[in-house]
């Protein structure tokens, strides 16, 4: 009989999850949609991606936001680079042919960015940026768009925002997001203001859900006959698994309530089918990401630092705490 099952166990977890971090890294891609998203209200929707030119190994493309005007599309979003693990707003151009520009950067931050989530108000457009380590949320305006922007203000102060949402309803601006600090993958929070510039006030309910399977933004909320639609994310098995649509069915300053209506889950026809978690309304078409696990020997050495420094601070804590608990007293 073993005598250790519990402590097994939580090595054998401890193990497998090492083991994951050090050889299962996320390869993220962006594509384009020939359908509107109300498109993925359908059962079982898997309409056909054109995905963009592929990056350097060494990076990936996710969270996809654009605006097509003049017979162009313009797209903004995260480039993350494995070396520097971080992300930067980058941008592409395509044509009404399917070709699409060399990325180059829109907006570079000290820290990482990533969910560059867009707002077109009174011929402007607004960008809030997923920038979580900076705890705040802040809002920039296109100089122009989209490689030139101008930093307006904080919209939210004291708050790891993770891919915040804004938009207008009922004459209010709303903002939606999970906190990386207390829930990114399952505590939905929400503040409402009379304008864009704010000034916001957090809703007396946070968090309004609660829910690893569909409490994360994942795109453009979006109308369909009078109906407000949330696309969120599916994390209860894995980061970024499949996108929920909820309807919304209440929202005020004083409740919020949805119900998931449709599920999208991963592109099955193509190599990027572990996972989907964008789905962004860009006119008569959409924009998504999914993912695929791969190998990355940048990612691999710095998951071994991190765990061999962890393992190193648990001993060292144990060892102060074993010499207090031991010395004579005063």
């Amino acid at each position: 009989m073993d005598r250790f099952p519990g402590s097994l166990e939580r090595v054998s977890g401890f193990l497998q999850e090492e083991y994951k971090r050090a050889f299962r890294h996320e390869y993220w891609h962006i594509g384009v949609v020939d359908a509107p998203i109300e498109t993925f209200l359908e059962p079982d929707a898997q309409p056909e991606v054109r995905w963009l030119p592929l990056p350097d190994r060494g990076k990936f493309y996710a969270d996809p936001f654009g605006i097509s005007r003049g017979g162009r599309t313009e797209i903004v979003f995260e480039e993350y680079d494995f070396h520097s693990d971080m992300g930067v707003i980058s941008w592409v151009r395509g044509d009404g042919d399917g070709h699409f520009t060399r990325p180059r950067v829109a907006i570079s931050l000290p820290f990482h960015a990533s969910y560059p989530f867009l707002i077109e108000r009174s011929g402007e457009v607004f960008c809030v940026p997923e920038t979580a380590q900076s705890h705040e949320i802040s809002l920039y305006r296109a100089v122009a768009f989209p490689d030139q922007w101008a930093r307006v203000g904080t919209l939210v102060r004291g708050v790891a925002g993770v891919d915040s949402t804004v938009f207008e309803r009922d004459g209010m601006f709303w903002l939606l997001c999970t906190d990386q600090d207390d829930g990114p993958f399952s505590k939905l929070r929400i503040w409402y203001a009379p304008d864009l510039l704010g000034p916001w006030t957090a809703h007396p309910a946070n968090p309004v859900k609660d829910d690893w399977s569909s409490a994360r933004n994942a795109g453009t909320p979006f109308l369909v006959d009078g109906e407000l639609y949330r696309p969120s994310q599916d994390c209860s098995h894995t980061y970024g698994g499949a996108v929920v649509l909820n309807r919304v069915v209440a929202l005020s300053t004083k409740e919020y309530r949805e119900e998931p209506v449709a599920r999208v889950g991963p592109f099955r026809d193509g190599r990027f089918r572990h996972g989907v978690h964008t789905l962004s309304s860009i006119g008569n078409r959409t924009l998504i990401d999914a993912k695929r696990f791969g190998f990355n020997g940048t990612a691999m050495a710095r998951s071994v630092r991190a765990s061999i420094a962890g393992v190193w601070g648990r001993v060292l804590r144990r060892h102060a705490t074993a010499r207090t608990e031991n010395a004579p007293p005063n």
